[in-house]
């Protein structure tokens, strides 16, 4: 059975997508909470949830992990006690730079296949790619057909 090259080349972004998901943590909570603190440094909580789009509840979860592993310090805010102030430990500065030195290794690894001239190429067709797809997120003829699909 011969598939039509859209389906080819949707299961081989989605292929890649799913790499990237898993080993750069982008499924990653902690990872993700411990890149952007040692990034910016101390931040509250609600700032958090906010750049990371995450519910309050599953942020929640992940920082007492993470608190009681010893990465991070959860302190009242000085300016607004009703925030809660996170900052990395030692422990969490140094776990950070570990994440990240995998993430920049296993970004070499994934692309070293390509040469200069073919990543640029990739480059601008996803970025091509990227600016359709959120003309078609905004297009309200694409929202409706997806809401009288069948797999609601």
């Amino acid at each position: 059975m011969e598939y039509p090259q859209e389906h080819i080349l949707a299961i081989r972004l989605k292929t890649c997508g799913r790499f990237l998901y898993y080993q750069v943590g982008g499924k990653a909570g902690q990872q993700r909470i411990l890149m952007r603190l040692n990034s910016y440094g101390k931040t509250t909580q609600k700032e958090l949830q906010d750049v990371l789009e995450i519910s309050s509840g599953a942020l929640s979860e992940i920082l007492q992990k993470m608190e009681d592993s010893g990465f991070i310090l959860r302190t009242k805010s000085a300016e607004d006690k009703r925030q809660v102030d996170l900052s990395l430990t030692q422990l969490g500065h140094e776990t950070a730079r570990s994440v990240q030195e995998h993430y920049h290794q296993t970004l070499e690894r994934m692309f070293e296949c390509l040469c200069p001239e073919q990543k640029n190429q990739l480059e601008q067709i996803l970025g091509i790619l990227t600016m359709h797809l959120e003309e078609i997120k905004s297009d309200p003829a694409f929202a409706q057909s997806l809401e009288h699909s069948c797999f609601k």
